[in-house]
């Protein structure tokens, strides 16, 4: 499933001479593309829509073994709901919330217009009992868990090497984690040389890459809270330096949808190369950020990763355009690109040294970083973007 609505494939125009930018009034183009869902993941309630008596029973024992709060009269906002084919449509209408799953549940056996009728119903899932019994304990453990909601995923690339797409997901991290209140910043590069050394986490304890070697199936939310905290609701989770080979995509996808559950936002640092077997994590993500420096051949290889983007099956990618001091106006790279310019990054010579420094980025100062990150994040908050678009 594309990771974006807007599937249309922007034309590509020539890459314009640096001295042949034309003037233009600049517009605001931090703000985030109204993409629909809640704010960030919080505890609920499953709520259950039957009269059937024998199903209500069985989900009431699987509800108790999960230990989520499982109710029929509605009266709390609820992060899941389950119903029979026998509820009233008119009555799923009411309930039904952006990012809430619907399941329609049976007990087996099942006469064929069952399947027919949970059609009808538009549900997110329909699955029958005993069969589905580890997956309902799956999702009825996130509600228990306090993430019936899943939080958005950001996604951040470079256009080239050395573009600084790290350090941006360092700061939309941090401004992230101020805005909704935590956030997962998840090296899936595993080239990157730890993320943990850019933002000054890297003499933390906390969960690592190594300490996930093998991971696969389905990930425990809580597990995740042990990766490396670097304060104000910020974790990382960085590649390992104790050797051994990066995370696989099977891998990040296990963390990743791990991370949805227990993080009110995560934003993964993507590798450049390898686009193409990153199917699922592309899809998972919300937006997804192309940077790059506003030169002649930044624009020629940011248009390369928008290709494999788009190849993916990911479409409605925005760039972000590392001011270098000399050559292409933004608005003119992203044209070149054909992509919408999310924002501009100025240089800054203090941040640089920070980061050289192992201090990471700067929480209060007023850096063009800062201040693109902190008007992405608010934006995104604004617009209730969420991680759930199914």
């Amino acid at each position: 499933m594309p990771a974006h609505e807007d599937v249309r494939d922007p034309v590509r125009r020539a890459v314009p001479h640096p001295a042949r930018h034309p003037d233009r009034p600049r517009s605001r183009t931090h703000g985030a593309r109204g993409h629909r869902g809640a704010s960030a993941p919080s505890a609920g309630a499953a709520l259950l829509l039957t009269d059937d008596e024998d199903l209500a029973a069985a989900l009431v024992r699987l509800a108790a073994a999960a230990g989520a709060d499982l109710h029929r009269d509605g009266g709390r906002e609820a992060t899941l709901v389950l119903a029979g084919v026998d509820a009233d449509p008119e009555r799923l209408a009411a309930v039904r919330r952006p990012g809430i799953p619907l399941v329609v549940v049976g007990r087996a056996p099942l006469d064929p217009p069952w399947w027919q009728v949970a059609a009808g119903l538009e549900a997110d899932h329909a699955v029958v009992l005993p069969e589905a019994q580890d997956w309902l304990l799956e999702r009825l453990s996130d509600v228990a868990d306090g993430r019936g909601r899943r939080g958005p995923v950001l996604g951040v690339v470079g256009g080239t090497g050395g573009a600084g797409a790290s350090v941006l997901a360092a700061g939309l991290g941090r401004a992230l984690a101020e805005a909704l209140g935590g956030c997962l910043l998840l090296d899936a590069d595993p080239r990157s040389g730890g993320l943990d050394l850019l933002v000054g986490g890297d003499a933390l304890p906390g969960l690592r890459w190594g300490d996930l070697a093998g991971v696969q199936g389905r990930l425990g939310p809580h597990v995740l809270r042990s990766a490396v905290h670097l304060g104000a609701g910020l974790h990382v989770l960085p590649a390992d330096r104790r050797g051994g080979g990066g995370p696989d995509a099977d891998a990040v996808w296990t963390v990743l949808d791990a991370a949805r559950r227990a993080f009110a936002a995560t934003v993964v640092d993507l590798p450049r190369g390898g686009l193409a077997d990153l199917g699922p994590v592309l899809g998972a993500c919300d937006e997804l950020l192309v940077v790059t420096p506003g030169t002649t051949r930044g624009a020629a290889a940011a248009c390369a990763v928008l290709d494999e983007l788009r190849q993916a099956g990911t479409t409605g990618a925005r760039l972000v355009v590392r001011d270098v001091g000399a050559g292409l106006d933004a608005e003119d790279v992203a044209d070149a690109a054909g992509a919408p310019l999310a924002g501009t990054v100025r240089p800054d010579r203090d941040l640089d040294a920070a980061l050289e420094r192992g201090e990471g980025v700067p929480g209060g100062r007023r850096s063009s970083l800062r201040v693109l990150a902190t008007a992405l994040a608010r934006d995104w908050a604004a617009a209730g973007l969420d991680g759930v678009r199914r």
